[in-house]
């Protein structure tokens, strides 16, 4: 569809083919938006420098053709970097559920476990997720048509860093340019590498020697209780702090003992946080 206005022309599609979400000319300045589905059976490679050429052509096909380094004019608004990563997603996720940042909010899921910053002006996150479940059956509908072959992507764990708004872009990647984004490597790890800090990959075998003093004790068996009361999430054990201490008053020095006894709660047994070290590695490759 194409319309006329003062001498300005907008194009928008009709039947754009799938991925390419919208694509509108107008003022000499085109504005797109797409996601790796318009590259069908070649879905998994992504965006990256290797289908620059195949994304353009797709463009063609649709009646727009751009010139050939269009890629060091374009500045981007959205950009969602993805690693998909040989680390079973269930393991992966037992391990990530143990970590805790203060700088982001946590939200695990069945098959997702996602990690948000909390600073509002920071639209970012970072989500793993079981990549065939979220094909076959969570999102379904959203790859119908496309000429793939799912099960390349059995046992396969996706790592996506999201950054939702240009200024987001801006401050993390430190450009809004297509073509530096692209020649940048290992976004992902370094997301990662942000949330683990001061993590260790090893949790003890809980040793109650450990504890000096009494309230080290309290502060272990309170924090067990409350675990095992709501179930491992921290937002509801935090609700449950606020109940005792009234709303008035601020769960922060309680809170601060329940994160700092959380690993030895959900890993009383000990544990080395083997698929973590696993991912670490894959993404510095």
């Amino acid at each position: 569809m194409v319309n006329s206005d003062n001498g300005n022309i907008s194009l928008s599609l009709n039947n754009k083919p799938i991925g390419l979400e919208y694509l509108v000319i107008k003022n000499n300045t085109i504005s797109l938006s797409a996601n790796a589905r318009i590259f069908r059976e070649n879905y998994k490679q992504g965006f990256c420098l290797n289908t620059l050429d195949k994304f353009t052509n797709h463009l063609k096909n649709c009646g727009l053709e751009l010139y050939s380094n269009y890629a060091k004019e374009t500045n981007l608004s959205l950009v969602h970097v993805k690693n998909d990563v040989e680390v079973g997603f269930q393991s992966l996720s037992d391990d990530l559920a143990l970590i805790e940042n203060s700088k982001y909010f946590k939200v695990q899921r069945d098959n997702s476990i996602t990690f948000e910053n909390k600073n509002k002006g920071d639209l970012m996150s970072i989500i793993f997720y079981d990549k065939h479940n979220e094909m076959t059956k969570k999102n379904r509908p959203k790859y119908k048509g496309l000429n793939m072959d799912f099960d390349q992507f059995i046992g396969l764990s996706r790592i996506e860093t999201k950054l939702n708004n240009w200024r987001t872009v801006k401050k993390i990647l430190g450009t809004r340019n297509m073509m530096d984004i692209m020649e940048q490597k290992n976004i992902n790890y370094l997301a990662l590498i942000n949330i683990l800090k001061d993590q260790p990959m090893e949790i003890p075998q809980l040793d109650l020697s450990q504890f000096k003093t009494i309230s080290q004790l309290d502060d272990y068996a309170r924090t067990k209780l409350l675990f095992e009361h709501c179930d491992g999430d921290i937002t509801a054990i935090q609700r449950q702090i606020e109940r005792y201490i009234g709303k008035n008053t601020k769960p922060t020095y309680q809170m601060k003992k329940v994160k700092k006894m959380l690993p030895l709660v959900q890993s009383p047994e000990g544990r080395i946080m083997k698929s973590i070290i696993k991912l670490k590695e894959q993404l510095k490759e």
